[in-house]
């Protein structure tokens, strides 16, 4: 069961829309989220002995800036509490059980040192794809560094309603992980399509959709089965089935045989996070 959820709000100026999405996901699981923005100290950035151009004292640069950070987080709050508004989700520090509930949380550091330490506290992570599908410190410490399921949102996700789940099968341990993990999210889904590849299975195809069928059956899940093509550019043909099946969520593993940074280099995340509009569960 879900209680807790983190969300760092990692870098670019879309933030509204990815508190929304982060919002959105702990409201379908009635549960609480932590909305976590981080910053660091200003003079541990500058060297404190630097002099700017035109004469400006450090002291008063220094106070310049902290006070576009401070109005930073202040415009990322409103945000915040006009979105919980909207969604009919309380504003709180603590668990309301049964109910969604959110706080607003700024903690003074490196964003993806705090995130990777904190979300070990935590049920589940959310994260929001990295601009332009390129791994950031923060997207890999949630996704990689936390030991616990994700969910990855687009930046501007506008409903959460898993209701129609594609598994993305590899029979890799990770692949095995994610579908077991997945199970609740499952039971409760109006649709459950498994989708596969000779690529990632060779000849044993026929031997995993056997698995596949016997182990969803055991959880009372109907699920429906397909081999697909894929193509020369990696990431494409599980897009493609999505979209054209039309799902609201992926099921999937969360990183290839070298890792996820690997991975990303060798085109597959990359070009997924950098084109999906349905949210990912890892």
């Amino acid at each position: 069961m879900v209680k807790k959820i983190l969300f760092p709000i990692g870098a670019g100026d879309d933030v509204a829309p990815r508190i929304y999405g982060a919002l959105l996901v702990a409201k379908w699981f009635k549960t609480h989220v932590d909305i976590l923005t981080c910053q660091l100290d200003p003079s541990i950035v500058y060297n404190m002995k630097m002099t700017l151009r035109g004469g400006v004292l450090f002291e008063e640069f220094l106070k310049s800036a902290k006070a576009e950070i401070a109005e930073e987080h202040s415009k990322h709050k409103e945000y915040f509490d006009a979105s919980c508004k909207q969604l009919g989700i309380d504003v709180s520090d603590d668990l309301i059980e049964g109910k969604a509930s959110a706080s607003f949380l700024v903690r003074d550091g490196k964003r993806s040192a705090i995130v990777e330490c904190e979300s070990k506290f935590y049920d589940m992570v959310v994260a929001a794809v990295p601009l332009n599908g390129k791994i950031t410190g923060t997207f890999e410490s949630a996704v990689m560094k936390s030991g616990k399921n994700v969910v990855v949102i687009p930046r501007n996700l506008e409903k959460f309603e898993p209701n129609d789940i594609l598994i993305s099968w590899t029979g890799t341990p990770q692949s095995s992980r994610a579908l077991t993990s997945s199970i609740p999210l499952l039971k409760q889904a109006k649709r459950v399509h498994c989708i596969t590849s000779r690529a990632s299975l060779g000849d044993d195809v026929e031997a995993n959709k056997n698995g596949l069928e016997k182990y969803l059956k055991a959880h009372d899940i109907n699920a429906t089965f397909e081999v697909i093509d894929t193509t020369s550019i990696p990431g494409v043909a599980l897009l493609k089935a999505a979209t054209d099946g039309k799902f609201d969520l992926i099921v999937a593993g969360r990183h290839g045989e070298n890792g996820l940074r690997e991975m990303v280099l060798g085109g597959t995340s990359r070009f997924f996070l950098e084109h999906t509009h349905i949210p990912v569960f890892m």
